[in-house]
């Protein structure tokens, strides 16, 4: 957990699950390979600018490309926010997704925790090679919980928040636009 030190107590309370996906991609110089490591060191480190004013709970149930993401995962994925909201049931929750496959989590999310405010974002090109689209991705959804938005699944990519179906992922462009 990142410890909040915010003198007025005024701190964002927030469940982060980090499930891997292009946001957290590494190169790996033995083989020349992308690859996804658990830890979402890309997550912390830019949370880690706001951390005297938030107060997460880390949560890493899976950690994968989304193109690899079984139903089992997103049970495990289920499994382990019901729990971290037993014990913070009003904290808003952020999900790192996989951009190709984060629609789908984000359904489950949405049948699994009916009232809660969560928001899946990711990234199109990895942290470590580009930090400033998942940066934006990151800060525009903590901003958005921040605003205490209606209980729902909503999506933050490229600049937009849009309720679970409003954006969708256009290839050709490299980014997310509404519908």
């Amino acid at each position: 957990m990142m410890a909040a030190r915010n003198e007025s107590g005024d701190c964002l309370r927030l469940i982060v699950v980090d499930t891997g996906g292009t946001f957290n991609k590494r190169y790996r110089p033995t083989d020349g390979v992308l690859v996804v490591e658990p830890g979402g060191e890309a997550t912390r480190r830019i949370l880690g600018s706001a951390a005297e004013n938030l107060d997460i709970a880390w949560l890493q149930p899976v950690c994968k490309d989304s193109l690899e993401m079984t139903d089992a995962d997103r049970g495990a994925i289920v499994n382990k926010l019901s729990a971290a909201l037993a014990r913070s049931p009003d904290a808003p929750v952020l999900v790192i997704h996989g951009t190709d496959t984060m629609a789908r989590t984000g359904a489950v999310l949405a049948a699994a925790f009916p009232g809660h405010r969560i928001v899946l974002t990711g990234a199109m090109r990895p942290f470590e090679i580009d930090p400033v689209e998942p940066a934006l991705n990151l800060g525009v959804a903590v901003g958005f919980l921040q605003a205490a938005p209606t209980p729902g699944v909503y999506l933050a990519m490229s600049g937009l928040v849009r309720p679970l179906g409003e954006l969708e992922k256009d290839r050709e462009a490299g980014r997310f636009r509404a519908r």
